[in-house]
């Protein structure tokens, strides 16, 4: 495997190879690049973290992101044919096809199900959202190839993973993700997007950065040791490790144990992991992902967990799907009001856990109460668009919400390809659909019984 011989003109210089003298063994290898990394902090503060770049609005990244998309993804489709049972496993095979890989085309997601039937959903954009959705999931979920901290997720290093190419198939996967409409894979830690931008070593860590547990609160103790006992106990708890890494302070002292516990993280997270760095960078240069984030990094926040949680909520999914309204003085105008009133009070109990309360007379299986705890106003824009966020690119066509006078019909609807969500608005069964604002919630218990089996009356 060639990990590191294409840098290119978009890596930084100061990668860790290139603090290594060509005339140092390879038991000084790691000593060296850690010594000339720490004389470096001084000088260059002003590059040590990108998190400090100027803040762009929404709407400013999703401009830049749609324009760069319009320029650099070519109008014809590349089918692609996915498993939602085994969604990992059908992704993986078609991004692992080289020609597949390389092409500027729009994917064409094509859903089969259990039973390898196709789904009767032409995509128009629904199907590759929500295929976006699920394969973010599955890249930091079921992979392998991360692992969470406090702080997000970092790369694993897995020699197989490595010798597979499989984090240059991610990057492209997110590279793909990020300029094809679908929510951004936001769940990388700073460190480790700070890092691939600029190929410096961060020196703004803390413990929390590592997501071995065993490992990070030994180094929260030596960073939190008050005195020598309290460090020389603290220092106990790394000796599986400690003199594994040419380098690092010894012995620890109060004066150097701030620098030993800085190097142990830049070892552990960054330099251990450096060819899993270089491969994801290789990814993310499809369609020229990587040089968009580094000519303005205030767009890696399509990479980087937030500092708080951003998911949407309950007034961004009503603001987002505007209602189509019949002309003022129609007949029908009136009781699709009342929908409005009614869908915005269903969200708000969403949004503040209420679920529960309103169906405690119901009869709900466990699967069904479980799914009320976690039922968040992600999932109805998931449902209306196939995406629980807002796409980098924006949602295009603008999301809506329609209105069928259908007595015939019960159940919500969800266009993702068109971002609508149909709803019945029919004076025969109004009272019938919203009395569980009175305490009687037949229908927030067809909703919350549709989605919790997986029913979720999609068409597209």
């Amino acid at each position: 495997m060639e990990l590191h011989e294409q840098r290119g003109p978009n890596q930084a210089t100061t990668h860790f190879t290139d603090f290594i003298p060509v005339y140092v063994d390879d038991e000084e290898a790691i000593e060296e690049a850690i010594r000339r990394s720490l004389s470096e902090e001084a000088g260059s503060s002003s590059l040590q973290d990108s998190r400090f770049a100027r803040t762009l609005s929404k709407e400013e990244i999703t401009g830049i992101v749609k324009a760069h998309s319009e320029r650099v993804v070519t109008t014809s489709y590349k089918p692609i044919y996915i498993s939602r049972g085994n969604l990992w496993t059908t992704a993986l095979r078609q991004f692992s096809r080289q020609r597949f890989a390389e092409s500027t085309h729009m994917l064409y997601v094509t859903f089969a199900s259990d039973e390898d039937i196709t789904e009767d959903a032409e995509d128009l954009g629904g199907p590759r959202r929500e295929f976006f959705r699920l394969l973010v999931k599955a890249i930091y979920k079921e992979t392998g190839a991360f692992e969470e901290s406090s702080n997000g997720f970092i790369p694993r290093l897995n020699i197989t993973h490595v010798q597979n190419g499989l984090y240059r198939t991610i990057g492209q996967m997110m590279a793909t993700i990020i300029v094809q409409g679908g929510e951004p894979p936001v769940l990388l830690s700073p460190l480790v997007v700070g890092f691939l931008l600029t190929g410096h070593f961060q020196f703004n860590v803390t413990p929390d950065d590592v997501a071995d547990m065993e490992l990070r609160e030994a180094l929260k103790k030596v960073d939190q040791a008050a005195s020598k006992d309290e460090l020389d106990q603290a220092i106990g708890y790394c000796e599986s490790w400690q003199y594994q890494i040419e380098g690092l302070p010894n012995p620890v002292t109060m004066d150097n144990k701030d620098a030993f516990v800085k190097s142990a993280i830049l070892f552990h997270v960054l330099i251990q992991r450096q060819s899993c760095y270089d491969q994801l960078v290789e990814g993310l240069k499809q369609y020229e992902v990587f040089s968009l984030l580094k000519e303005d990094p205030g767009i890696r926040v399509l990479l980087e967990m937030p500092q708080k949680c951003n998911d949407v909520t309950d007034d961004d999914v009503a603001t987002l799907l505007k209602p189509v309204y019949s002309v003022l003085g129609s007949n029908k105008r009136p009781s699709e009001e009342l929908m409005v009133v009614k869908f915005r009070e269903f969200l708000h109990c969403v949004q503040e856990k209420e679920i529960g309360e309103r169906l405690h007379a119901r009869d709900l299986t466990e699967a069904e109460k479980e799914f009320i705890q976690t039922l968040t106003a992600g999932h109805i824009l998931a449902f209306a668009t196939g995406s629980s966020q807002v796409p980098a690119t924006g949602f295009l066509p603008s999301p809506k919400l329609t209105f069928v006078h259908d007595e015939t019909k019960h159940l919500p609807v969800s266009h993702t390809c068109s971002n609508e969500l149909h709803i019945i608005c029919c004076l025969s069964i109004v009272s019938i659909m919203f009395k569980w604002v009175n305490c009687d919630s037949q229908f927030l218990q067809v909703l919350v019984v549709k989605w919790a089996q997986g029913d979720r009356c999609m068409q597209c």
